[in-house]
This record gives C-alpha cells, sequence and structure tokens, in this order.
C-alpha cells in the first residue's frame, strides 16, 4: 500500500500543479518566523544530490536563511510549505501499531474509489489517528513519571513519522476539500494533548504550551502564566496559525476569528495576507480569495454569525469548537459545514475522521496505543459508534482499561 500510496501521489501532483505553485515577494515582520514566507524560495543549486534519484519533491536548505525548502523536479517549482507527497511522510507507516486494517481494507477502500468514478488521494484515502501523544508536538520532550516512574518521551521527530501529524493531517485535508470545491467545513480536534485535564496543569500540556510560546515569540516568563491560564485560547490560535500558513501558500488572505476575548496581539505576526481580531470585526465581507477561519464557535449564534461575514463562495472553516454548538451528535450545527478532519474522544476511545477518508471507531487500549474497530462511509451517530467501543473495550480488557486508575490502565 505504501508503493502505491506514493505512486499516486506523484500522479496526483502531476495533475494539480496549481496547488503549490512557487510564491512572489510577501512582507514579513520581525518574529520567530523569519524567512518562513520572505519570499519565492530560493532557486536549487549545488544542494541538490544528483547522484540519487530525485523524488517528485526534494527537500532542500536554503543557505540564506537556514529553513527547509522544496523543489519540485518536474516542475521547477519550489514552496516553502511541504506538499501533501511530502506531508505523507510525516504520517506514520500504514501498517504501524496495528492502528489501521490491513492490505486486504486498502484494496477495499481503492476499488470503491475505482467504481464511483473517483482516485485514491495522493495522502492516502486512509489516515492514522495520531501518536499519542507525539502527534501535537513539532520538538521532543521528557518529563518525569508519577510516582518515581521511568521518565518518559514525547517525539516530534518528523523523520520517524513522529511529531507535527495533526498539523500535517489537518492541512492535507482542509486543502483536499478546497480542491473539491468544499466552502464550508469544520474541524475538530483537542487543541492540546490533555484537554479534559487542561485545568488539572499536566506535565504534557504544560510541555506543549512552551512550544506555542516559542512558536509566537513569546519566550520572556512574563507570558508564561497568561498563557498556561488561557492554554485552551493559546493553543486554538497555534493551529490556527498553522492553518494559515498553509493556506496563504495558495495564494489566499486568511482571517483568524476568535470568538474568545483573549488578547493575541503579542504574538509575532506570520505574513500580511493573515489577519487576526474577533468574531464580526474583519474588514470587509469575506470574498472569493479569502477563507475565514472561525476559533472555537460556542453558541449556535456564533457559528450562523460567522455565515453573514462571508460570502458563498469564500471558504469556512469552523476550527475546534469544544462545545460543538451545544449539539449532542458529531459535527457542528451548521448543517452544511462538513467534517474535515474531526476527532472526538468517547468513552475508552475516540471518533476519527479525515476528509476524504471514512468515520472510524477506535478503542485506546491500555498502553495508550489506538485501534480502529468499525469505519463508516457516512458520518454514524455518536451513540452507535460510541457503543462499539465502549462494548470492545469491556470485552477485551474488562476494568484494567482506565485513563486514570493506577492498577486498572491508569496511563496519565
Amino acid at each position: 500500500p505504501t508503493a502505491r500510496l506514493a505512486h499516486t501521489a506523484a500522479a496526483a501532483v502531476a495533475r494539480r500543479p496549481s496547488l503549490f505553485r512557487a510564491r512572489g515577494p510577501t512582507t514579513v515582520r520581525a518574529g520567530l518566523f523569519d524567512g518562513l514566507f520572505g519570499g519565492a524560495a530560493p532557486t536549487p543549486g549545488a544542494a541538490a544530490k544528483e547522484t540519487e534519484p530525485v523524488p517528485t519533491w526534494t527537500e532542500l536548505l536554503d543557505e540564506a536563511s537556514s529553513k527547509p525548502y522544496y523543489w519540485n523536479e518536474l516542475t521547477g517549482e519550489t514552496s516553502w510549505v511541504p506538499p501533501p507527497t511530502v506531508l505523507q511522510t510525516l504520517l506514520p507507516n500504514p501498517g504501524d501499531n496495528n492502528q489501521l486494517s490491513d492490505e486486504a481494507y486498502y484494496r477495499k477502500i481503492t476499488a470503491q474509489a475505482d467504481a464511483s468514478g473517483g482516485t485514491v488521494r495522493d495522502f492516502g484515502d486512509i489516515q492514522q489517528f495520531p501518536v499519542m501523544y507525539d502527534g501535537w508536538f513539532a520538538t521532543e520532550h521528557e518529563w518525569m513519571g508519577a510516582d518515581g516512574e521511568t521518565p518518559r518521551k514525547v517525539s516530534g521527530d518528523v523523520a520517524k513519522g513522529l511529531g507535527r501529524q495533526i498539523e500535517a493531517q489537518m492541512v492535507t485535508a482542509v486543502q483536499a476539500a478546497l480542491a473539491d470545491g468544499v466552502t464550508r467545513m469544520e474541524v475538530r480536534f483537542d487543541c492540546v494533548p490533555n484537554l479534559e485535564e487542561v485545568d488539572l496543569g499536566t506535565a504534557l500540556n504544560q510541555k506543549f504550551s512552551v512550544e506555542i510560546r516559542e512558536d509566537m515569540g513569546l519566550g520572556e516568563k512574563k507570558y508564561k502564566t497568561e498563557i498556561r491560564r488561557n492554554l485552551v485560547d493559546w493553543a486554538n490560535h497555534h493551529w490556527a496559525r498553522k492553518l494559515a500558513a498553509a493556506l496563504t501558500s495558495l495564494d489566499l488572505s486568511v482571517f483568524i476569528q476568535h470568538c474568545s476575548q483573549t488578547d493575541f496581539s503579542k504574538a509575532n505576526t506570520l505574513c500580511e495576507n493573515i489577519w487576526v481580531g474577533r468574531l464580526g470585526r474583519a474588514p470587509r465581507i469575506l470574498a472569493a480569495g479569502d477563507v475565514g477561519v472561525v476559533v472555537n464557535p460556542g453558541v449556535e449564534d456564533q457559528w450562523k454569525k460567522a455565515l453573514t461575514f462571508s460570502a458563498p463562495d469564500s471558504p469556512l472553516i469552523y476550527l475546534n469548537s469544544i462545545s460543538g454548538g451545544w449539539t449532542y451528535e458529531l459535527g457542528g450545527p451548521i448543517k452544511e459545514a462538513e467534517q474535515i478532519y474531526y476527532m472526538k474522544r468517547v468513552s475508552k476511545g475516540w471518533i476519527f475522521r479525515c476528509y476524504p477518508g471514512p468515520w472510524q471507531a477506535l478503542v485506546e487500549r491500555p498502553d495508550g496505543s489506538v485501534q480502529v474497530l468499525a469505519t463508516y462511509e457516512k458520518r454514524p451517530l455518536l451513540r452507535d459508534a460510541s457503543k462499539v467501543v465502549r462494548e470492545y473495550s469491556f470485552e477485551k480488557f474488562a476494568i484494567f482499561n482506565d485513563r486514570y486508575a493506577k492498577g486498572f490502565g491508569g496511563r496519565l
């Protein structure tokens, strides 16, 4: 399956070269991301290895900024942002950790795509659930386990298929939906590694807050308390920036609209094509060429308000609504919004979907890994998918799959 994905990936990118065309000059203000969008990526020179086979996209190093960039050997295009085929390398191998069905399931998905006139995406119709909890991080961290346990690590090592998984999957899914003409999207995942325990200040969440501060150029100690106190808001802003950075590479203007009252003005600025403010205060009605990212919408009125400031042909992305618009089922209150990248915790596991792949019900096992139990071509009812996970966990692990209780599967 990996070889087939790679072959399909190259063909898909060749069919859609406009998605990652070289960019013109872009103004960048001082900050942590200096050089990331500082004009078109350089022309590859001696850095390219002529003695080795070169894939369609090659990662090279810009000597002037010491930043990596990507070069397409076939078209000569360059990009600061990893193309879909490169993002695929950030994801684990489809056979790792028993998180996916076997090769027969892959063949089944491919056959279904062929029968319906579709094709397997360049990043694969099957997406894995992010490794817990490496997928949240971009760097490696170590912390002491509880009660003197052996120190543990989370790895942000992209080369090993760990780290940045959430960013890679989210960006790839949204870009695929945009290519298919989807204009109303919902993206939802746990914005911090331990969302349910966010008020307790877990070691993982504290480490993640450090990454956020570094990412936004807020390394001074005076920002430490502010970000920890409002960690969910700052984490959501962190992910909104990641998404916006990828979308601006497609020559789109991105309007990040927060529903919280937190002030993010101290964070460094990515580029001039990204606007940050509160919902309803954007400088204009969003039109074609604009993308709205509405962060953590709560009550249904906020979801609807966002629609009034966005033209029908302007993509609108609802990002990380913790309340889900006060609906019980999967998805928010706006029916036309499709769940593009969706991760919801249920008792003993998760419900997961990465566009255009199927919905998945996964059990979280006592060792912290996850396993797919069921797949759904259409969005399932929450109670049905949850029941599958809950009953399997009890049959397989009885009472020894509790995330909290030491001696009974406790792993937090």
